[in-house]
């Protein structure tokens, strides 16, 4: 299976498409290790021998075929590219107020672990577990005890590996849930879709959605721009501490500690966000069981505390949000499908006519792009224009300059203007970017999911 790592080092790695998810690793991880970069945990092959026929074909970064999936996992099939399958959509939060004041907004995933491994349903819950090895990282666990779940209520915006654990999955001794991102979640599905044997014992699939990722170094280029070097460690970090919707919270070994509200820190994301975040198209996690966002609502933001949007995409993750609140686990209420959308309109247009729109853009350089099996029948010019200025303003700010420049501004000053700026560029952009984005009409693309298919279809075959 030389061939097999020699297609995901050239198509993936080096072309800079890994989503950093970690599938490679786990099912190799006798051949194939992580190491640290600047664009993130890179897979790297430093042992001989063959990797699992099947890692080729569960990279995400690759592509992921979802009218396959779509028809395999969701009944009746999934046809809405937008949002993916959706049975009900709520707004919701944990019962739990300590839980819900101390995760990253209603605590609905973590309520969800709590309830399935209090009914037995669950022997143990695949999460993130923040601190490890530095305080500054974060690395997947089997959590098996409710302090391990309760310990990893909270959002990372860096990548993490998640999917390196398999190995563990695989020889884990009874059923389990998997919360992951939606590269993650696709990945597992892929495995799920062969009936790989690391796949079996995960029962539920539950995720956040995921609008953008950023390096590692983001962090460290904030504490430059409050005159921090490099050489002082960091003995805590927290993405979304305190009260929703959060802030980030650095404590430095020395002592000082470093607060920015989180539509503050938000102005590190176009000079760190990672290429794989701006050719990705699910933003709303369509491939789990149960997918949770943050319900921006000024009805929601007046009143703190943390509102989830909860939609339930299969029969199994319907089943368990009833029992929840029947139960008094979460309190739940109804919305339509469509309210919960808008609330989230910008991030979906990003995802779902932007990023394709980037694709296109790195095909005409001759660059490789990943394959969806869809795509927008048309995008009108309007929308294609605004993309020139964001993708404009993420390739400037994207360059070793234009991050060293933005250290010399004070946060306190950078923070708020980069905020205004932000809402004014919402304003001034939505006309362009919500018009027909709700009704755009997607084209299945059988070259590519025939491409997506053939490495299965040939272990099969074989």
């Amino acid at each position: 299976m030389e061939e097999a790592w020699k297609k995901i080092k050239e198509e993936v790695v080096d072309s800079g498409l890994c989503t950093n998810c970690g599938t490679c690793v786990g099912l190799n991880n006798n051949v194939i290790e992580l190491r640290e970069t600047k664009t993130g945990p890179l897979p790297f092959k430093y042992n001989k021998g063959d990797i699992d026929p099947l890692t080729y074909f569960a990279c995400p970064g690759k592509g992921v075929p979802y009218p396959i999936l779509n028809k395999k996992f969701f009944m009746p099939p999934n046809d809405n590219f937008i949002s993916g399958k959706v049975l009900d959509t709520w707004i919701g939060f944990s019962s739990d107020d300590n839980l819900r004041l101390n995760s990253a907004s209603g605590g609905v995933i973590t309520s969800s672990l709590l309830f399935l491994f209090k009914k037995g349903l669950i022997n143990g819950a695949v999460v993130v577990k923040s601190g490890f090895p530095k305080p500054e990282d974060a690395r997947p666990i089997i959590a098996t005890t409710i302090d391990e779940i309760r310990g990893s209520a909270q959002s990372v915006y860096r990548p993490i590996p998640v999917n390196s654990i398999l190995q563990k999955i695989s020889d884990f001794k009874g059923n389990l849930a998997f919360v992951g991102l939606p590269d993650q979640v696709a990945s597992i599905r892929m495995l799920q879709l062969a009936k790989h044997p690391s796949v079996r014992k995960i029962k539920y699939l539950l995720g956040p959605y995921t609008g953008t990722n950023m390096y590692k170094e983001a962090i460290r280029s904030f504490l430059r721009g409050r005159g921090v070097k490099d050489s002082i460690k960091i003995s805590s970090l927290e993405w979304r501490a305190g009260e929703w919707p959060g802030y980030l919270e650095i404590k430095l070994d020395d002592g000082r500690s470093y607060k920015a509200e989180k539509f503050y820190y938000n102005y590190l994301t176009p000079f760190f966000i990672t290429n794989s975040t701006l050719v990705a198209v699910d933003f709303t996690n369509e491939l789990t069981d149960i997918s949770v966002g943050d319900a921006w609502s000024p009805i929601f933001e007046k009143q703190g505390k943390g509102f989830s949007v909860v939609v339930s995409r299969t029969e199994r993750g319907k089943k368990l949000l009833d029992e929840m609140k029947k139960e008094n686990f979460v309190n739940l209420d109804k919305i339509e499908s469509l309210k919960a959308l808008n609330m989230h309109g910008h991030m979906l247009d990003f995802k779902k006519r932007g990023s394709f729109i980037r694709m296109d853009k790195n095909k005409k350089k001759g660059l490789r792009a990943p394959m969806y099996g869809y795509a927008p029948l048309e995008i009108d010019l309007s929308r294609r224009f605004v993309e020139k200025i964001v993708s404009s303003i993420f390739s400037i700010a994207s360059k070793p300059i234009s991050r060293k420049l933005s250290e010399k501004i004070p946060v306190s000053i950078l923070g708020p203007i980069f905020n205004i700026l932000r809402i004014l560029w919402k304003k001034m952009s939505k006309p362009t970017k919500r018009k027909g984005l709700m009704n755009t009409k997607y084209l299945i693309k059988k070259d590519e999911i025939e491409l997506l298919m053939e490495p299965l279809n040939k272990i099969n075959i074989d």
